[in-house]
């Protein structure tokens, strides 16, 4: 009789917890569906980007000047300053090697000084530390730290976080003494999609072995590429004999060479990008990772990361100019054609001269005064 009340007991109990187990699992689903449909619903309403060089020394100076030309980039496509994130390990341009103080250039031509005076470094030198880069991902700030310092980004957001430097197997260096590993970023970014910090995130990552730094990414919305596979080298594209050092990476050379032909109104697309990559000028095989992301990659501009969110309204027509002849019956040049003169008329009156024209004449103190005045109307045609 014994055996069985506690066998009896021990079938409810197990009923009781695999009934746990489904609404469980029935309340994780149903969350994460209405979390991904709102993600969905959610209006694009600004772009971030996070830009990081982590490498110091004198001849990591390609480096600095890859994350200085991804900064030239999105400012002239449209991201402000006060939406970009500026992390520079080390300052070059003030190096005392530097043939040419206070100037960094990605080219050896020297056209093109990349250290200009609208730059804002937001973290430098031994600021740029892995744990103060998670801060700016998660929002976790000290409350000393200015906003300025800080990735104001909301559930509207796309963000492009940009890094460069040396890596490895699902590492990267910062400043040659600690490392950024692959569950990091991963960590930080689920994170960042927990807080409702982005609506989509581009991961653009220039170094050695760059695929291995997204295995551990599971965020939806998430969209990441590097400029190398597992087992192979990212390589440097020129030596500036002048300089002493090679000055641009070959996958952030190319990159820029893709977006100088495209200004804030162009509509090329993420994947024209991603195909632009060539194996045998990178030296290295470009990976991209697409699973986490929802969107067809050719729907995709790639100002939606690299550029400003700008408002298109659509007309069913072009826009209409006017005509020599409504031209001249609608004269909207100035806003008001005034003219005073002195005359001898000893009257103060007001008369229509015209369908538009108006004239006044006024006594001051014993001095008349003529004014004509137009009418303006402005034609507007959409």
């Amino acid at each position: 009789m014994r055996f069985k009340m506690g066998s009896s007991l021990h079938s409810r109990v197990s009923l009781l917890l695999l009934l746990a187990l489904i609404s469980f699992c029935i309340s994780v689903a149903s969350s994460a569906s209405s979390f991904s449909s709102t993600s969905e619903t959610t209006m694009h309403t600004n772009n971030w980007a996070v830009l990081v060089c982590t490498s110091r020394f004198w001849f990591n100076y390609r480096h600095m000047a890859n994350t200085l030309s991804l900064y030239r980039t999105v400012k002239r496509l449209g991201i402000a300053d006060e939406r970009i994130i500026l992390m520079l390990a080390d300052d070059m341009a003030c190096n005392a090697r530097n043939k040419y103080p206070a100037q960094v250039f990605n080219n050896e031509n020297h056209r093109l000084n990349l250290y200009g005076d609208n730059v804002e470094v937001d973290y430098r030198g031994y600021e740029v530390t892995v744990e103060n880069f998670l801060r700016i991902l998660t929002g976790r700030h000290e409350p000393a730290v200015p906003r300025s310092k800080r990735l104001l980004s909301d559930e509207g957001s796309h963000i492009l976080l940009y890094m460069t430097g040396h890596g490895g197997d699902e590492f990267l260096k910062f400043q040659d003494s600690e490392e950024l590993q692959s569950h990091d970023l991963a960590d930080a970014v689920k994170q960042m999609k927990e807080k409702h910090r982005f609506k989509e995130l581009l991961i653009m990552v220039d170094t050695c072995q760059a695929a291995t730094l997204f295995s551990q990414l599971h965020s939806p919305g998430v969209l990441a590429i590097g400029s190398s596979m597992k087992g192979e080298n990212s390589y440097s594209h020129h030596l500036d004999s002048d300089v002493g050092v090679s000055v641009v990476d070959r996958f952030t050379f190319y990159t820029l060479a893709f977006f100088e032909r495209l200004n804030i109104y162009d509509n090329a697309s993420l994947i024209s990008l991603f195909k632009s990559y060539n194996p045998s000028t990178l030296m290295s095989t470009a990976y991209y990772r697409t699973d986490l992301y929802q969107r067809q990659l050719e729907e995709v501009p790639v100002t939606n990361f690299f550029g400003s969110v700008m408002e298109t309204i659509h007309t069913d027509s072009a826009y209409k100019s006017l005509s020599r002849k409504e031209w001249d019956k609608d004269k909207s040049v100035n806003s008001l054609t005034l003219e005073e003169e002195r005359t001898p008329m000893t009257l103060t009156s007001e008369k229509q001269t015209s369908d538009s024209e108006t004239e006044v004449v006024r006594n001051v103190h014993g001095v008349l005064f003529v004014i004509r005045y137009t009418k303006v109307k402005i034609l507007i045609h959409w």
